[in-house]
């Protein structure tokens, strides 16, 4: 028990939702997989298939290909896996599933659109609709875990 733990009712931390280790990583892989391979399709769509049909040579299509898979596992590694941890962190004592899925939707929309606006991509809110791509894909990953969550009882696994 932490200082600060006596002021806060018992009912908050009698029941935590808990993702071990395994629950994590799947969610990571499979929420991160899917939008890759979301990102691979809509680069080989632009740039593939013109090429293909023009007959031009298609080899820097590859390249492209390659620098998404890394780009895209990095930039999760490094920006989404903290944030999935702190937001689940964040939702353990609320039990109900769907509001983590819906949390899991929102929260990453949000943070990669204001760091996409950052970086330099703009302001427009039209640009959540490709930003919204990255929470429904952090909600699917979240709600392929909804099983692996355990409901921890805290008096009889204090932290």
């Amino acid at each position: 028990m932490a200082l600060g733990d006596a002021a806060k009712p018992q009912a908050v931390w009698s029941h935590r939702v808990v993702l071990d280790s395994y629950a994590f990583i799947k969610g990571w892989l499979i929420a991160t997989t899917l939008w890759v391979g979301v990102l691979l399709l809509l680069v080989a769509a632009v740039y593939g298939v013109p090429a293909a049909r023009d007959g031009t040579d298609v080899g820097y299509v590859w390249g492209m290909l390659g620098m998404a898979i890394l780009y895209g596992f990095g930039v999760s590694l490094v920006v989404a896996a903290p944030l999935a941890w702190a937001l689940a962190y964040l939702l353990r004592p609320v039990r109900n599933q769907w509001i983590h899925i819906g949390a899991f939707f929102a929260v990453p929309t949000m943070v990669f659109w204001l760091l996409g606006s950052v970086l330099g991509l703009g302001w427009q809110p039209q640009l959540l609709i490709p930003w919204a791509t990255v929470g429904a894909a952090a909600a699917i990953g979240r709600w392929a875990i909804r099983k692996d969550a355990l409901a921890a009882n805290a008096a009889a696994n204090p932290v």
